[in-house]
Formats: structure tokens, C-alpha cells, sequence
């Protein structure tokens, strides 16, 4: 896995042994996302609303592990070509005011998905930057773990 900052962006990309469907749907589906967005070590997200459209809105609640403040999470999706395209607009309340946006990539590989991220808008912005890209460090693992651990073609080779 790879997540660094490239200019005003934060670029990377990861492998996960699933195919890409399976992959894009860890990404869009409510019930799978309260799952793997989190660890009881850092924050978990609850309350995911999702209208997978393009135009259509997406929102998502975040608790801290030290049971904090409730933070919020909400977007439109500006383009949705499942299971290789996904695009939309990031709007975290801890960082009002500030509209980013997200373009990933789900492309086919030999050994399963290999998932692009370039999330833009950092402008000036160069500490919510620095938080962002750890952020998607953690998230990206925890997508892959999750898709791995209840993607089939694993299941099968774990029964070997």
C-alpha cells in the first residue's frame, strides 16, 4: 500500500485479493461500511446513509474510541460506474467549511482489485492534509482487510 501527498492531493493505491464488485460494494454499502470503517482503537462510524447515484448524497457518523464528540462525515456523488469508478465530495465536519473530493479506482488485477485514491482540494490546507493521509492509510487497511477476510475466492482457499 501506497498513500502519500502529491501537491495539493493525496495519492495511493492498495491490492486486495477480491474481485472488484465485491470490492466497490465494501465501499457503498451501508451495512458493510459500519463494519470495517473503524477500529475500537481509533473512531467507528455508525448512522451510514447512502443514495449511490450521481447527484445523490452520502452521510456517516464517527465516535472517537475516548467516546467523544459525535463527527460527521457527508457528500454527493458526482459519478458511480460499478464496480470501476467512484467519485465524490468529502465534507468532514471537523474540518468545516472545506469541500474535497474523492476519486477512486477499482481496477481488475491478476491477484484481485487494485483500488486508486486521489483525494483533492488541499490547497493551503497543508495540516488537514497531513491528517487525511493517514487517515486514508488506516482506511484503505481496514477496506482490505474486511473484503479479504469474507471475499469467497478466500473463504475456498482458507478450507484447503
Amino acid at each position: 500500500m501506497i498513500v502519500e501527498i502529491e501537491g495539493a492531493s493525496i495519492v495511493g493505491h492498495i491490492d486486495i485479493e477480491a474481485p472488484p464488485e465485491l470490492v466497490f460494494d465494501a465501499f457503498t454499502d451501508p451495512e458493510q461500511l459500519t463494519v470495517w470503517w473503524g477500529s475500537p482503537d481509533t473512531y467507528r462510524t455508525f448512522n451510514w446513509k447512502v443514495d449511490l447515484r450521481p447527484g445523490g448524497s452520502y452521510s456517516c457518523n464517527a465516535r472517537s474510541a475516548s467516546g467523544g464528540e459525535t463527527s460527521t462525515v457527508r457528500g454527493t456523488y458526482i459519478q458511480v460506474d460499478r464496480p470501476h469508478i467512484l467519485i465524490y465530495t468529502w465534507n468532514p465536519s471537523w474540518d468545516a467549511g472545506t469541500e474535497t473530493e474523492v476519486h477512486l479506482r477499482f481496477e481488475k488485477i491478476a491477484s484481485g482489485t487494485r483500488v486508486h485514491i486521489v483525494h483533492s482540494g488541499f490547497a493551503g490546507r497543508e495540516q488537514s492534509q497531513q491528517g487525511h493521509t493517514q487517515g486514508w492509510t488506516r482506511v484503505l487497511a481496514w477496506l482490505r482487510d474486511h473484503v479479504q477476510q469474507h471475499s469467497p475466492t478466500k473463504s475456498k482457499e482458507d478450507q484447503l
